[in-house]
């Protein structure tokens, strides 16, 4: 029984780097759609604002 849980722990520990990069990769995609969502909403309100100026409806 202990060698089975061994190698499930030495497993584990083989694993843990693979999955760190999974979970930082999203991370960093997280962040990047969060930087080019902010940037789409900040381009659109000034065009929307000056539209609406213009009179025109959107």
């Amino acid at each position: 029984m202990f060698r089975h849980a061994f190698l499930s722990l030495s497993s584990a520990v083989a694993d843990a780097p693979k999955a760190a990069v999974v979970f930082f990769t999203a991370v960093a995609d997280a962040a990047a759609l969060a930087v080019a969502a902010a940037a789409t909403v900040a381009a659109a309100v000034p065009a929307a604002a000056a539209a609406a100026a213009d009179g025109a409806r959107i």
